[in-house]
């Protein structure tokens, strides 16, 4: 990862100064705010795609550069509302916005900074990006209202589950890349071929995720977060469709009281950690990365395309 951040690091610089002088607020209690919600910037995957395929396309220009900060704010938003969703009161081990004011606080956060994001597209005339990020904005939000339909539904289906990953979380890596190729002046076919792989990686991406709420191979992310809030997620999904009726019954009873009785919680880990439902969302996963390298091999070769690919395969 360190090469790849040397190769952008001029422009991660950038993007940091331009959001730091962007959402700057005279109001006191807002500029509180926005300090501690950049306090630690994450490991910005997001604009660093953005900046990749501006590399791979050709320039990375004062428009990429804003590309970039578009993105960034929108999916920073995305964190803010899906900790209010979800009631979250941590989120990278630091209490949440929510949690430190309030929710009406955290809520007119994320508005705030999606305001000033497209209030400054539109300064610059950036039509294209702009109307690429509130497309996914959209689709984002549709998502999750897809994901609170399903809560605890016994119905949800792998194909609505890979709906909802996809309108969650892949949509928006498919943007990354689509505004990063769009603002360094890329061609319609190369914008929709990078548009494909930033899908496959996002799907990819959130299967890993999806996978480690199960497992035990990442001790930053507690266990079992998605099934405390009665996420359908693919390894439970699969396990469930593998089980008998007794089985499932007994599980459902157990997710639904899993949010306030851990030893609930830990009768579906183990469920879904004996069965068949962790190698088939593995499988699944590396099945969406194989694709998104395969689709990236087509593009020429450059220090930018190399590092996309390794990145790509660090992160999944």
């Amino acid at each position: 990862m360190q090469a790849i951040q040397a190769l952008i690091a001029d422009e991660i610089l950038a993007l940091e100064k331009q959001i730091k002088a962007l959402v700057k607020s005279d109001s006191q209690l807002l500029q509180q705010v926005i300090e501690h919600v950049f306090q630690v910037p994450g490991k910005q995957i997001r604009p660093m795609l953005v900046f990749l395929v501006a590399g791979i396309c050709g320039d990375i220009n004062a428009k990429v550069i804003r590309g970039a900060v578009l993105v960034t704010l929108l999916h920073q938003t995305s964190l803010i509302h899906d900790d209010v969703v979800d009631q979250a009161t941590y989120r990278r081990g630091r209490p949440t916005t929510g949690t430190v004011w309030n929710n009406k606080i955290a809520v007119l956060m994320g508005d705030y900074l999606l305001a000033k994001s497209w209030r400054m597209a539109t300064q610059h005339q950036d039509n294209d990006l702009l109307a690429l990020i509130a497309e996914t904005a959209q689709v984002m939000s549709e998502g999750e209202f897809l994901q609170l339909e399903k809560i605890y539904s016994e119905n949800t289906t792998e194909s609505v589950y890979l709906d909802i990953i996809y309108k969650k979380t892949a949509h928006l890596f498919g943007t990354c890349l689509a505004v990063g190729a769009t603002a360094a002046g890329a061609s319609t076919s190369q914008v929709a071929t990078l548009r494909q792989a930033g899908e496959q990686m996002g799907m990819a991406f959130q299967l890993k995720d999806d996978w480690l709420d199960y497992s035990t191979e990442d001790l930053d992310k507690p266990l079992g977060m998605d099934l405390q809030g009665g996420q359908m997620t693919l390894p439970l999904i699969q396990a469930l469709q593998q089980s008998t009726e007794q089985e499932k019954r007994t599980i459902l009873y157990a997710l639904r009281k899993a949010r306030y009785h851990p030893q609930q919680r830990v009768k579906v880990l183990d469920f879904v950690r004996q069965s068949s439902g962790m190698d088939y969302t593995q499988g699944m996963m590396l099945q969406y990365q194989n694709q998104a390298l395969q689709t990236l091999a087509n593009m020429a070769c450059s220090p930018y395309q190399e590092a996309l690919c390794t990145l790509i395969q660090r992160i999944i």
